[in-house]
């Protein structure tokens, strides 16, 4: 389980781009429960603690193209914000300023609310420059759709690319006692993918995705899955 990756067909798509690809409903059974000490709440949550990677003294990813990662997040998680309670749900900001906020206290943040999920807003950094493209990682097994609807919704997005769903031992995933998922929107060390992640109407359009993503995942949507 730890190793499932997706991938997912989109209906610009070919043919060759969708072969292998196993409709989730035949994995289901694989997927389906949490991890010991997870609540599942996958499809009854009323809100979303919203978390906006980095922050204060921890700047995150750092490049001439793409600026400060701490930054980037913040500015998607707010208008995640403002998406969300537009569309009816509850949300909760482990931070809503550029303030540092210590890993185990985002997922206490969490943790202390009920019928919640929780998304991480993050944007990737990678040595080589070439890389590019959105991922979404979880813990629990009951975070993998989730993590597969919010990708799926971000890499629709005409000229984003899709590197998977990965597993994950990422802190606030770990310590997370609901469904949780960190995002990273993009490599703000690809030249191309960095200065478009500094793009306010980029921006924009990644936190109307990862809403979509949510309300799919509350409300139901499918996605296909490939096996490796």
């Amino acid at each position: 389980m730890k190793n499932i990756r997706a991938s997912f067909h989109h209906p610009h798509g070919n043919g060759k781009a969708s072969r292998g690809l196993l409709v989730l409903i035949a994995a289901c059974s694989l997927l389906a429960g949490c991890a010991t000490g997870v609540k599942d709440t996958s499809r009854t949550f009323t809100s979303v603690v919203i978390d906006a990677g980095h922050g204060g003294r921890d700047n995150g990813a750092t490049t001439r193209y793409g600026g400060r990662e701490k930054d980037a997040n913040l500015d998607v998680a707010l208008r995640l914000r403002e998406k969300l309670e537009a569309a009816g749900f509850g949300t909760v900001m482990t931070r809503s300023s550029d303030t540092f906020i210590p890993l185990d206290r985002r997922a206490r943040i969490s943790n202390r609310n009920d019928n919640v999920v929780f998304v991480s807003v993050h944007f990737n950094y990678s040595p080589r420059s070439h890389v590019r493209g959105a991922e979404v990682y979880y813990k629990s097994r009951c975070s993998a759709r989730f993590a597969g609807n919010i990708l799926s919704q971000v890499s629709s997005i005409p000229g984003t690319a899709s590197r998977g769903i990965r597993a994950a031992n990422f802190r606030v995933l770990k310590k997370n006692r609901y469904p949780a998922v960190l995002v990273e929107c993009g490599y703000l060390t690809n030249p191309t993918e960095g200065r478009r992640c500094a793009n306010g109407a980029y921006r924009e359009q990644l936190a109307s995705a990862i809403s979509r993503g949510i309300i799919i995942q509350r409300y139901g949507g499918e996605y296909l899955i490939a096996a490796e």
